[in-house]
């Protein structure tokens, strides 16, 4: 990149359009077919915030799934099936990598797996995993902290070329992903209330830089000449920094288009804001749509319903950590006042060296969840955290007090985990108990799993079940119990019932109880000329009160002893009593 001085201006002018034999990639073809409706939550929480692996694992099941829709726009499969073998030679994740890289997926809620996989062996053709995409109900997020799978609802996607995750993310460094997906995602990635897109963007190094949290300034301008020479994107117009705020400009970059869409400088969108603010923000169009997206602006016409007096002292607190009037007033009409304060309150924990202000504004501007200490404060002496002190206690040994501390990711791990296990055990809550379990389970495993995260997912659903199947007997003996108390207790009012029956019957039905008797006449005398000895036991049983009932009963079709409970016992047993 060259640098020229002039006027007390630099100008980053742009660099020759690269050779034909620079690049065999032509242009991403237009948006228009050859497309896959993409969340943008791929952009504004996976790409910048997770590994490469990560990336081109869920790019692909993205382009697997999401790239082949029905006319509906449904997805004709929404699980795969995915070997190691194919996630290393079509989806470009090494080996090695391909099992951290899908454990990061799972446990931050990107993935959910449908169907563990199993190995090949001598007696066993194995089983290949089967994965899908993670969906949430819950509130678009661009943070990975409050992320619970891709938003469900109505918009907040984008049709993106397929060359994206055909040629892009399977081959280039994440530095060069990120940079293509910057540009997608702020040009593309917006569209206006009339339906346009935007073809292109103003977009400082330090946006790239913030968006998508590339550490250092070299990768990143790396990244960017990679992908101009392998024709990704093109530089349609060249920055400018200046002491001067009104000569300062953002570089404009669009995505390269095959069909020269956008093949040399043009003018700014007729719908594209020009403002440029201090540190080349992105100059968003005043007509964008409601489509949720990560950068919160508030257009100029837009009335804000806020209270000015709490605006004020809001700004005055900005500006006594070192904020200019302009950069706070920018701030506290593109935030949430709600953000902006708890990114205050938590600003003396994450302990800034140089400039308070700087930190402030990247954690109020990228969405920084609460510092490590709060939410270690936050999850002390829960459930999860007393789980995930046991699990580790019992795991190196030790039955008595535990001394290792879980992180604070752990014990929100481990929280989910004893909230189901509180489910399935109908409402007991031992979580030091349960711990020590999975962690001795752990500990006896022929290849010991030293991690609370790979431990739960290994054997908690085994453990799960255990738990649920222990729950079920304890009940049905429970009730079993119960059940045989009641009989006992409410047998003589049956039997009380019964008699009253046989009277009413003496009274009512005459020939059919003479029919009754005249049939216990004949069983009678039949048992008494039966010469074998269980005959005898039975003629002494005959004529006692519960068997003459018991006859009788049956010879009526009246109700046994459980459904005369249900149907004529005031106090019938209840199961859930």
């Amino acid at each position: 990149m060259e640098h020229t001085v002039a006027e007390n201006r630099i100008i980053l002018s742009t660099p020759k359009e690269p050779s034909p034999a620079t690049s065999t990639f032509r242009g991403f073809r237009p948006p228009t077919s050859n497309t896959t409706y993409t969340p943008n939550q791929f952009f504004d929480v996976v790409i910048p915030h997770f590994s490469r692996g990560v990336v081109r694992i869920v790019g692909y099941l993205i382009r697997k799934t999401l790239g082949w829709c029905d006319a509906n726009g449904n997805p004709q499969e929404e699980q795969i099936e995915a070997s190691y073998s194919e996630l290393e030679h079509k989806a470009g994740v090494s080996r090695d990598m391909i099992r951290s890289a899908l454990d990061d997926a799972l446990s931050s809620h990107i993935l959910e797996c449908v169907r563990e996989g199993r190995p090949k062996l001598a007696h066993d053709a194995g089983q290949s995993a089967l994965y899908a995409l993670n969906w949430s109900g819950a509130a678009y997020t661009t943070r990975p902290a409050e992320f619970r799978g891709f938003f469900e609802g109505d918009g907040n996607r984008t049709d993106i070329p397929n060359e994206f995750f055909d040629v892009v993310i399977p081959n280039e460094p994440l530095s060069v992903i990120k940079v293509v997906g910057s540009v997608i995602r702020h040009s593309i990635g917006f569209q206006t209330k009339h339906g346009r897109r935007r073809h292109q963007v103003a977009l400082s190094f330090q946006h790239i830089q913030n968006y998508a949290r590339i550490g250092s300034r070299s990768d990143l301008a790396k990244a960017v000449r990679t992908a101009l020479e392998k024709n990704y994107i093109i530089r349609v117009a060249d920055g400018v920094f200046s002491h001067r705020f009104d000569e300062r400009r953002s570089a404009t970059y669009a995505l390269r288009w095959s069909d020269s869409l956008i093949g040399q400088k043009i003018a700014p969108a007729v719908d594209q804001s020009e403002k440029q603010t201090s540190n080349g923000q992105i100059s968003e169009p005043v007509d964008q749509s409601e489509i949720q997206t990560s950068i919160k602006t508030k257009p100029g016409n837009e009335i804000i319903n806020r209270q000015p007096a709490a605006d004020t002292q809001l700004a005055q607190r900005l500006i006594a950590i070192g904020f200019s009037e302009k950069t706070a007033a920018k701030l506290i009409r593109e935030h949430r006042p709600q953000v902006i304060e708890e990114q205050i309150a938590w600003l003396p924990l994450r302990a800034p060296a140089r400039s308070p202000a700087g930190l402030l504004r990247r954690a109020i501007e990228q969405g920084w969840p609460a510092p490590l200490k709060l939410r270690a404060t936050q999850v002390l002496s829960t459930s999860g955290w007393e789980f995930a002190r046991c699990f580790y206690a019992a795991y190196g040994g030790n039955r008595g007090e535990p001394v290792n501390e879980p992180s604070p990711h752990e014990a929100q791990v481990a929280e989910v985990f004893v909230e189901r296990l509180v489910r399935a055990s109908g409402g007991e809550n031992t979580p030091a108990e349960w711990g020590r379990v999975i962690g001795q389970m752990a500990r006896e495993q022929r290849n010991p799993f030293p991690s609370l995260q790979l431990a739960i997912r290994q054997l908690g659903d085994g453990y799960l079940v255990r738990v649920e199947k222990q729950r079920l007997h304890t009940q049905l003996v429970t009730i079993t119990e119960r059940r045989e108390q009641h009989e006992q207790t409410n047998r003589a009012a049956w039997l009380t019932w019964l008699k009253e029956q046989q009277v009413e019957m003496q009274r009512s039905s005459p020939d059919d109880y003479a029919r009754f008797t005249a049939k216990r006449e004949r069983e009678r005398v039949e048992l008494v000329a039966d010469p074998k000895p269980w005959a005898r036991r039975v003629l002494d049983h005959f004529d006692t009160e519960t068997a003459q009932m018991h006859a009788f009963r049956e010879f009526f079709g009246l109700p046994d002893f459980w459904q005369w409970d249900a149907d004529f016992n005031s106090q019938s047993f209840q199961t859930n009593a």
